[in-house]
């Protein structure tokens, strides 16, 4: 009995033995191991943007203030640049712009006596501006947006024929002036989103200034619809 356990001991020992060196011959197994997770960069932008626009504007006006009433006038469409600095955080963003309508021509005539009115109107604003996201749908981001601020409306090339109404320059005057705005943004690269939106700006009135028969025709209440492509640089 006491031999058959010793003969199990031994016979235990080598086996053990034999596949410790079996172990040591084979290369070392490679386990699986779990994928590291994987961690969304987070967005590192500081909020802070710069802007530049680009747009056409249609332009509208009330009958201009004359001796005698205008029957018929026309107010040509034109463009708008601008640019501007911003912050945006979360939902909410705000910004400085400042832009400049390219003059537009204005012609008005009246039945009788006729006489025919003619200028040209160019537009600057500075507004400050909030807008707030409704959200994000596949990478576009609509808003809705307001602003105040003011406009300095240049009135030149003014004249009333038959009548000698011969200027001495260009007249400007500052505004207040409001804006309603509605557009949608897409971020096409980490620091670059193109900004596509529509904006009712309140000008206020233009003064032709008095002219060689102390006459200053007031054009009341301009306002423009503009169509708008923009891009914004996000800084970090």
């Amino acid at each position: 009995m006491v031999r058959r356990f010793q003969s199990l001991v031994v016979a235990g020992f080598a086996t053990a033995l034999a596949f410790n060196a079996a172990l040591a011959a084979d290369p070392a197994i490679n386990w699986p191991t779990q994928a590291p997770i994987q961690v969304p960069i987070t967005e590192l932008s500081s909020g802070w943007y710069l802007r530049g626009d680009i747009g056409y504007r249609v332009n509208t006006m009330a009958v201009p203030d004359t001796a005698v009433a205008i029957t018929s006038q026309k107010y040509d469409n034109t463009y708008v640049f601008g640019g501007g600095v911003g912050y945006k955080y979360q939902w909410f963003r705000a910004d400085l712009t400042v832009d400049y309508g390219v003059g537009a021509s204005y012609h008005g005539t009246t039945a009788s006596p006729l006489t025919i009115y003619g200028a040209k109107i160019d537009a600057t604003t500075v507004l400050a501006n909030a807008y707030f996201d409704l959200g994000t749908w596949s990478g576009f981001s609509p808003y809705l947006g307001a602003g105040v601020g003011t406009s300095f409306l240049r009135v030149s090339d003014f004249a009333n024929v038959p009548s000698p109404g011969i200027l001495i320059g260009p007249n400007g005057k500052w505004n207040f002036s409001w804006a309603g705005m509605a557009g949608v943004a897409f971020r096409v690269a980490p620091n670059w989103v193109i900004d596509v939106g529509y904006r009712y700006l309140n000008l206020g009135d233009a003064y032709s200034g008095q002219d060689s028969i102390g006459v200053n025709t007031r054009f009341k209440n301009l306002s423009s619809q503009d169509i708008r492509i923009g891009v914004r640089f996000l800084l970090d």
